[in-house]
């Protein structure tokens, strides 16, 4: 049931918790957060405020009768003080930090909730991008907006190398994992680890670690892949675009990155640029909280397998 907020000292005790937005490309972090917090200072203030506090004053002389009298207090007045609620008063922080050039599912976190992005960043959530590349040229930023330094042919690539490459590619990221551990691939720890019930997350930080590549469409020169991982980012990502085109004996250039998925977060929750608005942020914080309460990973991690291996030695 909708409860309806006329009340800006209300709306602020409820503005507390975790939400999803949809981050554009060509935009930066610090100015998303500025935006954020602009434009929620701004609903609140729109709203009805709290009076301003009243002075108390005692007038009269100790030998006659005291009068207390209450008057206006102009240090406590909004043409004194300015709006009731400023950006420097709202508190915003990110579990992840987006490039500049990546779009998709951002995690936020408003006042107390700003703890919530530490347990979100602690709990080594999977993250799934879909990113897009082009054969046939290179540029000195391994992106689109780059400056061209290198073309090739890719007439010669199929859509059956491609997926050879990407599964050798997504097993020796397998064989990474397990490094973490310190297991033979070969031994019974690590068949048990592997076997889990659900991904086994490193609980520490580690390099990138790929989980899952999928081809989503190839139609030359142009691909998309559906990319699942862990501590990656933007750089990391466009060098995996580079890379692959190497392993085909040719070039490629990634041209865009959009983050689809958070852990339990997908793009149906995110909110976007029209939405960023103090009533469509406290209905986010809502919906998010019964997502909150569940990204702990239910299946073993490396680091509770670790744990078990110290304490039978």
């Amino acid at each position: 049931m909708l409860k309806i907020v006329r009340y800006a000292p209300e709306a602020w005790n409820m503005l507390q918790g975790v939400f999803c937005v949809y981050k554009p490309a060509d935009m930066t972090m610090n100015h998303l957060r500025k935006v954020l917090i602009g434009n929620l200072s701004r609903d609140l203030n729109l709203l009805k405020t709290r009076p301003a506090t009243p002075m108390v004053a005692i007038e009269g002389s100790v030998t006659e009768n005291l009068v207390v009298k209450v008057t206006e207090n102009y240090a406590d007045h909004p043409l004194v003080l300015g709006p009731r609620y400023q950006p420097k008063d709202i508190k915003l922080a990110w579990a992840h930090q987006l490039d500049k050039n990546i779009s998709g599912v951002c995690i936020l976190g408003v006042n107390s909730g700003t703890k919530g992005t530490h347990k979100v960043r602690e709990s080594q959530l999977i993250r799934s991008y879909i990113v897009s590349g082009q054969f046939g040229r290179t540029t000195d930023t391994l992106f689109n907006d780059g400056k061209v330094i290198g073309k090739s042919t890719y007439k010669h690539v199929t859509r059956g190398r491609l997926m050879r490459t990407l599964m050798t590619i997504q097993a020796g990221h397998q064989r990474s994992a397990l490094h973490f551990l310190g297991l033979d691939p070969q031994s019974q720890e690590a068949y048990e680890a592997l076997s889990a019930d659900g991904l086994v997350r490193p609980g520490e930080k580690s390099p990138p670690l790929i989980y899952a590549l999928k081809i989503v469409d190839f139609n030359l020169p142009d691909f998309t892949l559906e990319v699942s991982c862990i501590n990656e980012n933007a750089v990391y990502l466009q060098h995996l675009v580079h890379d692959l085109a190497l392993r085909l004996k040719t070039t490629a250039v990634c041209t865009q990155m959009r983050c689809i998925r958070y852990g339990p977060w997908t793009l149906q929750h995110s909110l976007l640029h029209k939405h960023w608005c103090l009533e469509h942020i406290l209905d986010n914080i809502t919906h998010s909280k019964p997502l909150f309460k569940d990204i702990m990973p239910k299946s073993a991690s490396l680091v509770m397998l670790k744990n078990e291996q110290s304490k039978e030695l």
